[in-house]
């Protein structure tokens, strides 16, 4: 089940619960055994071993639940970047290093089955209820909980820790496989940077005659530009056109950033002079945006001003 996007709201209707940043999985329990799987319903479970450990957690004889697998960082915040490193690895070495160094925890929201019957036309809350009842919490085990009512607030609390966003649920909704219902929403947090742009893909197909992506790039604390990611959403058809006629000026042949760029077009380079707003989720491990869009030009702001600072990796 998917909900649609949202902004933030109060309601006695709702429960309102964190939105987990990992990957999405069933889990399947039945008689100590488990199984996982992602969203696309392939099986993930040799990828995440040490999550075995729940057979011993789980109150039931079989159950199906839904949540997320993520990796906390030291204050309990799922962070994505950690999880990459884990996602479709196979080899047995790896992931017995990786088992260790990036370990994973299943976080529990919601329960769709248990010991023979059937709980998806069940409301939500109660088969919030019977979930928190089997699930013992642990190192690799969470029960997913969340506040009522108080939507707004959980949400802007949520965004100070550094959580994604937040998943408003209706209390008496059944859970629908497969479906984008409004009964469930998702609220989540965006911010903002300004960023150096330091050249452009190509573009296809209708943009084709402006360009594909902006390559951006901060200051890191040598003062030299380093990539933060590619933007090539955002823009509308004046924008698209007024921001290529700026870049026309500033076209260089030598590279105004050291190392590859991963683009799906040659790139042209330009003199490090616009400053781009974008908007994104956050920065993921490897210092890259997340998520990235365009927000506006600031011809305001001067490129020296975009660093990579702590603050704004910390978010």
């Amino acid at each position: 089940m998917m909900g649609k996007d949202g902004k933030p709201f109060d309601s006695p209707d709702h429960l309102f619960e964190p939105k987990w940043d990992g990957l999405r999985a069933l889990m399947f329990f039945r008689r100590k055994k488990i199984e996982f799987q992602n969203r696309n319903l392939r099986d993930v479970t040799v990828s995440y071993p040490e999550l075995q450990s729940l057979s011993g957690m789980i109150k039931a004889d079989k159950a199906i639940m839904d949540g997320e697998i993520v990796v906390l960082n030291q204050k309990g915040i799922p962070e994505f970047g950690q999880l990459q490193f884990r996602f479709g690895q196979t080899d047995p070495k790896k992931i017995a290093l990786l088992h260790h160094t990036n370990p994973t925890t299943y976080v529990a929201f919601d329960l769709l089955h248990l010991d023979g019957k059937d709980l998806i036309k069940t409301p939500l809350k109660e088969r919030k209820q019977k979930l928190r009842k089997i699930v013992t919490e642990g190192s690799h085990l969470l029960y997913a909980d969340h506040v009522e009512n108080q939507g707004t607030a959980f949400y802007n609390e949520c965004r100070k820790l550094g959580i994604e966003g937040v998943i408003a649920k209706q209390l008496t909704s059944p859970y629908l496989p497969g479906l984008r219902s409004s009964s469930w929403t998702k609220i989540k947090g965006s911010r903002f940077v300004d960023t150096v742009v330091v050249g452009y893909s190509g573009g296809e197909g209708a943009r084709s005659p402006t360009f594909g992506s902006l390559i951006v790039a901060l200051f890191n604390e040598e003062k030299k530009l380093v990539h933060v990611g590619n933007v090539g959403g955002g823009f509308d058809n004046q924008t698209l056109i007024e921001v290529k006629q700026a870049l026309d000026k500033l076209e260089t042949k030598t590279p105004t950033i050291e190392g590859p760029i991963e683009a799906p077009s040659p790139v042209t380079w330009v003199k490090p002079h616009l400053v781009c707003e974008v908007e994104y989720g956050q920065f993921t491990r490897d210092r890259m945006l997340r998520f990235p869009r365009f927000h506006r030009m600031r011809p305001d702001k001067s490129p020296e001003d975009c660093r990579l600072d702590e603050d704004i990796l910390s978010g």
